[in-house]
C-alpha cells in the first residue's frame, strides 16, 4: 500500500497493505500497540504488524511492497523484518515523546474517527515523588474493517477495504485481525479495566493489557497508577524541617545578639 499526500496518513494502515492478501489467503495479522512511560512522563509508542510465513508464501512481494516514507517523515522510526525466524514479515514502527501531552498528540495519530484506539489521552498528575499518571480512551472497529480507511479513502474506493474479500470467504473479521493494547505506567495500580495486569518488582511499575474488539463492539479502555517515592518524600520533608529550624536558630540568635546590644546600651552609665 502506498500512503499518499492528500489522505490522513494513519498508523493503523500499516496492517492494510498485508490484511488485504491476509483475507484471500485465509491467514492472520496481529496488530500490537505498546506505550512505555518513564517517570518523568517521557516514553516510547511502538506498533508492530506481523504476518506468518503462509501469508509470505501467498505473497513474497509482502515486505517490498510497503511504501513508508510518510510516516519515516513525519518522525516515526520504521524497521521491516523479512524474513522473521519463523519466515513471516514483521514491521515495527517507533517514535519517543518528551511529555505525556506529546504523547496523546502521538497517539491520536494512531487511527481516524472510527480506527481500532480513539481519543486516547495519557496524564501525568502530582509531584516529583508522588505522581499520578492515567490513561483513558475507547477501542475497537464500529465499522469494521472501514476504520482503517478515513473518508476520503472509502470514498476512492467505493467501499469498506477488504469487506467484500471476507464477505466472499465467509471470513469473519475476527478471525483476519487480532489487535492488543499494552501500555507500561511507573507506580502500584490503582484502578484499570485491563484483561491482563503486571505489576514490576517492588510496584515500580505496572503493565496493562488489553485486547481490542474487531466484532464491531466498542471497549473503553481505563489505567491508573500511583509513583510514590517515600524515602526520597521523607528526605524532602526532613530537609524542609531542617530549613525551618535553621531559621528558627538565626531568627533567635539575631533577636538574642539584639536584646543584648540593647541591654548594654541601657546599661551603660551616663558620663
Amino acid at each position: 500500500m502506498i500512503l499518499r499526500s492528500g489522505v490522513v496518513h494513519r498508523i493503523a494502515r500499516v496492517a492494510s497493505a498485508s490484511f488485504a492478501i491476509l483475507v484471500l489467503a485465509g491467514c492472520q495479522v496481529d496488530l500490537s500497540t505498546t506505550v512505555t512511560v518513564g517517570q518523568n512522563g517521557s516514553g516510547s509508542i511502538m506498533v508492530t504488524a506481523r504476518v506468518d510465513a503462509v501469508t509470505v508464501a501467498a505473497a513474497p512481494e509482502l515486505a517490498t511492497s510497503l511504501n513508508l516514507d510518510d510516516l519515516r517523515a513525519a518522525g516515526w522510526d520504521t524497521e521491516v523484518v523479512s524474513p522473521t525466524a519463523d519466515g513471516g514479515v514483521q514491521v515495527t514502527l517507533r517514535r519517543t515523546f518528551a511529555t505525556t501531552d506529546e504523547a496523546t498528540m502521538l497517539l491520536s495519530q494512531l487511527s481516524g474517527d472510527n480506527g481500532p484506539l480513539r481519543n486516547l489521552a495519557l496524564m501525568r498528575t502530582g509531584s516529583t515523588n508522588d505522581a499520578r499518571y492515567s490513561l483513558a480512551g475507547q477501542a475497537g472497529l464500529p465499522t469494521g474493517v472501514a476504520g482503517f480507511a478515513d473518508s476520503e479513502a472509502l470514498e476512492l474506493l467505493g467501499a469498506a477495504p477488504f469487506a467484500a474479500s471476507l464477505a466472499t470467504l465467509g471470513m469473519p473479521l475476527s478471525e483476519a485481525l487480532i489487535m492488543d493494547f499494552t501500555i507500561t505506567m511507573p507506580g502500584k495500580m490503582e484502578t484499570n479495566n485491563a484483561v491482563s495486569v503486571l505489576a514490576a518488582e517492588d510496584d515500580v511499575s505496572t503493565t496493562f493489557t488489553w485486547k481490542i474488539p474487531v466484532d464491531q463492539s466498542e471497549l473503553s479502555l481505563s489505567a491508573a497508577t500511583r509513583d510514590r517515592d517515600v524515602s526520597a518524600m521523607l528526605a524532602s520533608y526532613l530537609a524542609k524541617a531542617f530549613l525551618v529550624l535553621m531559621i528558627l536558630l538565626v531568627a533567635g540568635a539575631v533577636m538574642y545578639i539584639a536584646s543584648v546590644a540593647y541591654r548594654r546600651k541601657n546599661s551603660t552609665p551616663a558620663p
